[in-house]
């Protein structure tokens, strides 16, 4: 039984105890003396009364039996794409079941074998799929993170997200997990996490896609609208922190300048507290830049 729990997040079930030659009688004794702690009457925690958040997964599939995903925000969780596992644990099953208060039950008859997936020795939804259940809640802040953590990670498949948002046209999560994706899938597109935020941005307020990351003048420009004639170059400490980086975004600045070019500069830290607010301003240089070139 130790063996047993062992690999399996301290969490055993009264079937497999049959299996290893535990008897009723046995298994009522552990109960009583505390070698078992029961999370239900066919699922227990071996040696001690609490479970880690792993143990409440695997309690939970072990539960809903053969067939059964981690799924949700769970899968988000366990996939490392969020850092706190939310109770009730989130299941999905291809079969009808009755829902427990410990697990969040979701009937899925549509799942397909490209969706389940495992990993830490627990069945789960696969990446793509956990992110289409979870665009169907999670405000789109908490989207956006899950995606820029599943791009870090090394974790993110257009093509499969992609493949996914075609078939299941009747989930919730569809749309907005196609909305989030937009940034990931436009050419010229470096994904570092300031350009996804202000593209990300620019998208929500209305504002037309800029050229990203452009050689103009003989300078690598961050984000460029050539009608308008304006820049933007997202600025941090670390970019600044020598003095050489300094000199240089002045000389850029004023040979932009010299060929009719605005440029604006915008910080990571007011991006990340106001995109909305930044991407309003931006809308009014270009209106105004737009004014001005049509007098």
């Amino acid at each position: 039984m130790a063996d047993l729990a062992a690999r399996q997040y301290g969490v055993v079930t009264r079937r497999q105890l049959t299996n290893l030659g535990y008897t009723e009688e046995m298994i009522d004794h552990d109960l009583a003396t505390g070698r078992l702690q029961a999370w239900h009457h066919s699922i227990f925690a071996v040696g001690h009364r609490g479970l880690s958040p792993h143990g409440l997964c695997m309690a939970a599939v072990l539960f809903r039996g053969q067939g059964a995903l981690i799924s949700h925000q769970s899968a988000i969780w366990l996939w490392g794409l969020e850092s706190k596992l939310e109770i009730p644990v989130q299941v999905s099953v291809r079969r009808r079941g009755r829902a427990q208060d410990a697990i969040g039950l979701h009937h899925c008859p549509a799942l397909r074998d490209e969706d389940v997936a495992e990993t830490e020795r627990l069945s789960v939804t696969a990446v793509p799929r956990a992110l289409l259940d979870h665009a169907a809640d999670a405000k789109r802040w908490r989207l956006d993170r899950a995606i820029d953590k599943a791009d870090r990670l090394g974790l993110l498949d257009l093509g499969a997200v992609s493949r996914l948002t075609d078939e299941v046209r009747g989930h919730r999560g569809r749309g907005p997990l196609r909305r989030a994706m937009v940034i990931y899938t436009e050419e010229g597109f470096t994904r570092s996490g300031g350009e996804k935020r202000m593209l990300a941005a620019l998208a929500d307020a209305g504002i037309r896609r800029p050229a990203v990351n452009s050689l103009i003048e003989g300078y690598e420009v961050d984000f460029f609208w050539e009608p308008e004639r304006l820049a933007v170059e997202l600025d941090s400490r670390e970019h600044h922190r020598s003095r050489q980086s300094f000199e240089e975004d002045r000389e850029r600045q004023e040979a932009l300048a010299m060929a009719g070019i605005e440029t604006i500069r915008i910080s990571g830290t007011r991006l990340r507290r106001e995109p909305r607010n930044v991407a309003n301003r931006v809308a009014e240089h270009l209106d105004r830049r737009h004014r001005d070139k049509a007098a």
